[in-house]
Parts: structure tokens; C-alpha cells; sequence
């Protein structure tokens, strides 16, 4: 893979050190990563958006997790996690964190998703589609 690149666009309303870290954490891995801050909005955005350059989630994570870990789903738990947690105690942390290909793929993570879905993640064909967890039958299923 190569030439990957990732846009962490983050609500300005919210404490950016997760943010921060999250970018750190990919730019130690080697992918060129920027983070903007978005403008508070009428209703305030409180989920975060991550783009990526490549056209397919599962080679993106396949790829880039695999650099921090040897299990490519823990290490997106780790990251998702890092992002989608408050600053400190008593902030404010977004609601969910999407993933979003250029082919038009979304993945949405949330804060209260289990080890499983982490797991199906990594192997997930999102290039089109609106992909979100279903607790009641234990897999991503499109929107």
C-alpha cells in the first residue's frame, strides 16, 4: 500500500488532545496524517471524521494497524479508542468516530463497541455503503 493519507477532521467544540494523540500515532507509523479542527455548527458535530485516501477500509487497516500491533484489531481499538475518549475527567468526548473512503464507504465506531466488532472490522469491504455495528446480530451491517 502506498501513499496513504488520513484527515482527522475533529469538532472544535471538544478538547483536542485525543486528536493530537491519535495523529501522533499515525504519523510514528508513517502515514502522513493532518488534523483540523471543524467549526461549532448550529446543533454541534460531536463525531469525529476521519478520511482516508485509500479506496478500501480493509487494506487501510490492514496495513496501518498492523505497524502497532500484532493483531490488527486491537490496535484499532486502541486508536479509535484514544480518539473517542474525553480529554479529562468531566470533558465532553465524541459521540463516534467515522471512517470514510473515497469510493464513499462510511464505518461508524462508537464508544461501546465489543471485541468482536473491532475483529470484523478489519476484514470489512466498506468501499461503498454506510456501515454501522448491529448489537442484536453481532456484525457491521450497511445503512
Amino acid at each position: 500500500m502506498t501513499d496513504v493519507e488520513v484527515e482527522i477532521l475533529w469538532p472544535s467544540a471538544l478538547p483536542s488532545r485525543p486528536a493530537e494523540e491519535g495523529q501522533d500515532l499515525l504519523r510514528a507509523a508513517g502515514v502522513d496524517t493532518t488534523c483540523m479542527l471543524l467549526p461549532t455548527r448550529r446543533g454541534a458535530a460531536d463525531v469525529v471524521l476521519v478520511l482516508v485516501t485509500t479506496g478500501a477500509l480493509e487494506p487501510f487497516l490492514r496495513t496501518l494497524f498492523r505497524k502497532f500491533a500484532e493483531e490488527a484489531h486491537a490496535a484499532l481499538k486502541k486508536f479509535t479508542q484514544r480518539l473517542l475518549k474525553p480529554a479529562a475527567e468531566g470533558q465532553p468526548a465524541p459521540r463516534g468516530l467515522v471512517f470514510e473512503m473515497p469510493t464513499g464507504g462510511r464505518v461508524t465506531f462508537t464508544p461501546d463497541l465489543p471485541e468482536q466488532a473491532y475483529k470484523q472490522a478489519v476484514d470489512l469491504d466498506a468501499r461503498d455503503g454506510r456501515w454501522a455495528w448491529d448489537s442484536r446480530n453481532t456484525m457491521w451491517i450497511p445503512k
